[in-house]
């Protein structure tokens, strides 16, 4: 043979989830420098799992991961995802104070069946800030995107008939963000200002 590689197998049966950790990952190069990364799944049991990642920029930041899913009877089930970042910023020349960019975003989505034609659905979505946003999103649109939903519904059908009650919210980052280094104590704030046309 020309050379040797670790293989994997992945037996077609079917056995129930085990508990256990992810393959690791490694990136010797990023736009936020060297990353390591290293995971873990937990099945709790057969109506629930969870699922943690945390990924080390060993020059800039400390991001973590985690999805905690669950199905707890027919009909019903849930996802909640919560990232977070530990950003200690990039040196700066002159010893200056690198800015940060730290935040977290929490996402859940559920559903759920209530019986007798009820139904009832959610989707909730927060993110401590834009710039934050704008740093650690992977998706192009994400990062341009100034605006977050979250809605809720419970409705229920009939024949011809149907009635529906939705609550929504709307964050909006349409302010700018800009953050202010204080030259003699070197802490650095973040305000916001409005766009005017």
């Amino acid at each position: 043979p020309l050379f040797y590689t670790p293989f994997f197998y992945h037996s077609l049966e079917k056995n129930p989830r085990k508990s256990g950790f992810l393959v690791p990952n490694l990136v010797p190069r990023s736009k936020r420098g060297f990353m390591v990364g290293v995971g873990y799944y937990w099945a709790i049991n057969r109506d629930y799992d969870a699922t943690y990642r945390v990924q080390d920029y060993t020059t800039h930041a400390l991001t973590h991961h985690v999805d905690f899913r669950g199905k707890p009877r027919v009909g019903t089930d849930f996802d909640f995802i919560l990232y977070g970042v530990q950003d200690r910023g990039q040196p700066q020349p002159n010893d200056a104070p690198p800015p940060t960019y730290s935040g977290v975003n929490i996402y859940a989505v559920g559903r759920s069946e209530l019986g007798k034609g009820w139904s009832l659905r959610g989707t909730a979505n927060y993110i401590s800030s834009f710039r934050f946003r704008q740093q650690w999103s992977e998706s192009y649109t994400e990062s341009i995107n100034s605006e977050i939903h979250s809605v809720g519904s419970i409705g229920k059908s009939w024949k011809a008939y149907s009635f529906d009650a939705v609550v929504a919210r709307l964050q909006n980052f349409q302010s700018s963000e800009i953050q202010v280094t204080d030259p003699v104590t070197g802490s650095t704030t973040t305000g916001t200002v409005s766009v005017v046309d």
